[in-house]
């Protein structure tokens, strides 16, 4: 009756963790949504990951990745295309303008470097003409710095 009872135990325990192993995956793909929804889209990644630790080939926690990462790679793109219009703005000397696009660049997590370069430089042409208009900026920047390129994309 004990070996009975014993074995008894010993096979409800696998179901006990499989049925925790099911709720921890479901509360993972849960977290990862909301990290997701609020466009932390790595933070969401990293959850889904985990899941992939229980469960190799769970297919969800896998497209719920891909499709972060599609998301990502979308903002990345964006970002590079605010900082390419924001470097023509500047050599145009549209300062206002260049400076919208170069903070829309930085939020969006791209070209941060760049963007922060070009921004800095602005912002000196800007002080060390006063209140400059946007074609002595212009001037200044094609007198004072070495030309400006464009930057490839990197997506």
């Amino acid at each position: 009756m004990f070996d009975s009872l014993h074995g008894e135990k010993k096979r409800s325990e696998p179901n006990r963790s499989q049925g925790e192993r099911d709720v921890k995956i479901e509360q993972l793909l849960l977290a990862g949504l909301d990290h997701y929804f609020r466009g932390h889209y790595e933070l969401a990644i990293d959850v889904w990951t985990k899941v992939l630790f229980f469960e190799r080939g769970h297919a969800r926690a896998r497209a719920y990745i891909d499709r972060a990462r599609s998301a990502l790679a979308e903002r990345l793109r964006e970002s590079e295309e605010y900082l390419h219009t924001g470097v023509e703005a500047f050599n145009r000397g549209d300062v206002e303008e260049a400076r919208d696009l170069l903070k829309s660049a930085i939020e969006r997590g791209g070209g941060r470097d760049e963007a922060l370069a070009f921004l800095d430089r602005l912002n000196r042409l800007e002080t060390a003409g006063g209140e400059s208009t946007g074609t002595e900026v212009a001037r200044h920047a094609s007198q004072s710095l070495p030309e400006v390129r464009d930057f490839p994309s990197r997506v």
